[in-house]
């Protein structure tokens, strides 16, 4: 009972859970290979279920321009990274397709917040009661971390917490060996965002 309750006062925002991040077949997984996915495959089934016990739901994607990663290199693996109608970057993977988001919207920048849309959907949360807001999905060094960030910014003095779930956000594996997630976590961390388990969290 106390979980259902605590669960009423959660919001769950999904970034980026696109064949482009995390399928093989999308542009990260053809550049780095499958090997590099292993990090964000891994937390997949962990969003999935989290999701399906929220109380909101959010699904944030992306879409970009030619070259607007690559600065404007165009021949570049990664030039059409989520760029609609080129490829199938922009398809949500199987596993999140089916589930009832309340929202769905589209940023073209790496931070939700850079969406009108999405801050209203943050207000209507906030105005029902929400103060968790729950950050989850890909990359973790980029769009996760960049939402994160900006929420953190808009919600201070709010009464609100921002976190980004640890076992429900993922990046390319090198980025764990060279140290890039762990000085992301402490960079969170300074900006008032907290860093924890999907269990932690609903405690």
């Amino acid at each position: 009972m106390a979980k259902d309750l605590s669960m009423k006062y959660i919001s769950m925002i999904l970034i980026d859970p696109q064949v482009g991040f995390c399928s093989p077949s999308g542009s990260l997984g053809l550049k780095y290979g499958n090997e590099e996915l292993s990090e964000i495959r891994k937390v997949i089934p962990n969003i999935k279920t989290a999701m399906e016990e929220s109380y909101r739901r959010h699904i944030v994607k992306s879409e970009y321009v030619v070259g607007q990663f690559t600065g404007g290199d165009t021949e570049h693996a990664l030039a059409n990274l989520c760029v609609p109608q080129v490829n199938n970057d922009c398809h949500v993977i199987e596993e999140f397709s089916s589930i009832n988001y309340h929202s769905s919207t589209t940023k073209r920048q790496q931070s939700a917040l850079s969406s009108s849309d999405f801050c209203s959907e943050v207000e209507k949360d906030f105005e029902i009661g929400i103060r968790r807001f729950v950050i989850a999905g890909f990359l973790l060094d980029h769009c996760v971390k960049a939402t994160a960030e900006d929420l953190c910014l808009k919600l201070s003095g709010s009464g609100a917490e921002v976190y980004v779930c640890s076992d429900m956000s993922a990046t390319r594996f090198e980025k764990y060996t060279k140290g890039i997630v762990a000085s992301t976590v402490a960079a969170l961390n300074d900006k008032g965002v907290k860093y924890r388990s999907w269990q932690s969290i609903q405690s």
